[in-house]
């Protein structure tokens, strides 16, 4: 039994930094449009690309340090499918302006990236346009 609960923990850490690895990976590539569009920084790309190199280090030194019959276990596919429901309930979850994390997670995405990228400026309707930093 306590193996199946190790298996399970393993599987919920690469799950965990595999998600982080892959999210990275998204904002290397949203950053690197910004960057050839000169609308943002290499700094965005760096930093997105470190992250996503420290998750792939942290997942790859896990299922290194793993024996092959925990990872091939029902456990390790329980602790991976923990991963993308707990990311699930967890957008399911309110913010304290009632909105929900998910939706609202992907709207500062979206504006993120249009940030990066400049097209707030060419749409004008951000509504931060008018802001002085």
């Amino acid at each position: 039994m306590v193996d199946i609960g190790v298996a399970a923990g393993i599987g919920l850490l690469v799950g965990g930094f595999s998600l982080m690895m892959v999210w990275g990976l998204v904002w290397v590539v949203v950053g690197a449009i910004g960057a050839i569009r000169r609308t943002c920084g290499w700094m965005i790309v760096l930093s997105s690309l470190s992250a996503t190199v420290i998750a792939s280090a942290c997942a790859g030194g896990i299922l290194w340090a793993a024996t092959p019959s925990r990872v091939g276990s029902g456990g390790f596919a329980a602790g991976l499918a923990a991963t993308a429901g707990l990311l699930g309930v967890t957008a399911l979850w309110r913010l304290e302006d009632g909105r929900r994390i998910g939706p609202a997670f992907l709207e500062g995405s979206r504006l993120l990236r249009n940030h990066l990228w400049g097209i707030h400026r060419e749409e004008g309707g951000c509504g931060h346009c008018h802001e002085q930093h």
